[in-house]
């Protein structure tokens, strides 16, 4: 498996874009192992994405720089690289724009998604009764 290399953005100071090129190197070695640690790529993704957004780099950048790495992983079979980029793509999203409160898909007990849905109003003894 070769190391993706991704251009970098213009403007963009030379040991800035040696410190992305580790980090992205560090996210391929993560999708690299025969069973991928999920917490270690999302916290290496999480880092890669925080150094990028404070170096200016647009998240559009960000996300093609990441599917690139996991491509070039060459993860099979394709379902479960599918389910890695999914869950790259939020790790980014959530990484560049600040998400809180948990696993927004619902893989834990405190994700939005698992919130109990109302499915009707509770009844009160309001002024129409």
């Amino acid at each position: 498996m070769d190391r993706p290399r991704t251009k970098k953005p213009a403007g963009r100071a030379q040991a800035t874009s040696a410190e992305a090129e580790d980090l992205r190197s560090a996210i391929f070695d993560a999708l690299a192992t025969s069973e991928v640690d999920e917490q270690l790529l999302r916290r290496c993704v999480w880092t890669y994405v925080g150094a990028e957004r404070h170096a200016g780099t647009s998240p559009g950048h960000v996300i093609m720089s990441l599917t690139e790495v996991v491509e070039a992983a060459g993860i099979s079979p394709t379902s479960t690289r599918q389910a890695l980029m999914r869950s790259v793509i939020l790790w980014c999203v959530e990484a560049y724009f600040g998400h809180l409160g948990g696993d927004v898909v619902g893989r834990d007990g405190e994700a939005f998604s698992d919130a109990p849905v109302l499915t009707s109003l509770p009844q009160t003894g309001g002024p129409n009764r």
